[in-house]
């Protein structure tokens, strides 16, 4: 199923925390691509930040994606961020959090200079920002009570069982169960997975749609929640396979520092490495984007 050509989108997950690790983040002068030198000529982003050994993301605080573990910056993508960036001649990373609706705006107001962050690649988005080469692909899943009794496989299925179903405010799963026909007297907004748990457990939603790296991740986190996974799909809207594609986004002008990243990421996937930095995070060689899946592509779909 993952070998077409896909529409690609990504779950507004909101963090409404926000915190700076490892230094103050710089202002709104990032947002110029290059900057006069005292020899008069021109530096480009990629070369002020190679000059200061330090470049700044930007974070939503979603694990297993990005987050701060007692401070510490970690996470799937910011991993795959730090190995590129020392690559490229950038050994310090630090990280901004902010929700994950402010990260394109805050990207482009120049409060950090990459969002690491897992987006997703879609056509609104890149009008927005530039996006890298996909670094990873997410099916969706459901978190259901044990033994899956409403024998759920995908939001179709849902439909069918008329069960009510957690999804996340603004995440695509709740437009995905629209699509497929649930009840939108069904569709019960939860506002972290936290909570969407505790209502699992307590018998007052049946399911929990999001992408299936999460959920195994909370899973793998806490083995005491009383709840089983259900396997990986790609949801379906209009028809067309809706398979989330994540990357590392750059303000437009920034095309040095996009190239830069891309070459890099392109060496640490065919040389494995790639799949050594996710593993730890639920992700595997299953989650690594099809050859063919290009951001071209997405951002034209």
């Amino acid at each position: 199923m993952l070998s077409n050509q896909p529409v690609v989108s990504r779950r507004s997950f909101l963090v409404r925390s926000s915190m700076v690790l490892g230094g103050v983040v710089a202002g709104p002068a990032l947002l110029s691509a290059c900057t006069k030198t005292s020899t008069g000529g021109t530096a480009s982003r990629l070369d002020q930040l190679k000059s200061s050994g330090k470049i700044t993301v930007g974070i939503a605080g979603e694990q297993p994606y990005a987050f701060l573990d007692h401070g510490k910056l970690t996470g799937q993508d910011p991993t795959v961020q730090m190995a590129i960036w020392k690559a490229v001649g950038i050994n310090t990373v630090e990280a901004k959090q902010v929700s994950f609706d402010a990260l394109i705006p805050g990207l482009n107001a120049g409060d950090f200079d990459v969002i690491s962050a897992g987006m997703f690649i879609n056509p609104t988005r890149c009008q927005q920002a530039a996006f890298s080469e996909p670094v990873y692909v997410a099916p969706d899943a459901f978190l259901v009570p044990p033994g899956n009794p409403d024998k759920i496989t995908d939001f179709k299925s849902v439909a069918t069982a008329g069960i009510k179903l957690g999804v996340f405010s603004g995440a695509v799963e709740g437009g995905y169960a629209t699509q497929a026909g649930v009840d939108k007297g069904n569709i019960v907004t939860v506002p972290d997975l936290s909570a969407g748990i505790q209502q699992l457990e307590q018998g007052r939603i049946k399911a929990i749609g999001l992408t299936s790296i999460t959920l195994a991740w909370a899973l793998k986190q806490n083995p005491a929640i009383k709840a089983e996974l259900t396997k990986p799909f790609v949801p379906k809207v209009n028809g067309k396979d809706v398979l989330g594609a994540g990357a590392a986004v750059f303000r437009k002008a920034d095309t040095e520092l996009v190239n830069a990243f891309n070459a890099q990421l392109k060496t640490l996937k065919d040389s494995g490495e790639l799949t050594k930095l996710i593993e730890p995070f639920g992700f595997g060689p299953e989650t690594l984007p099809p050859a063919d899946l290009t951001t071209a592509k997405l951002c034209a779909s």
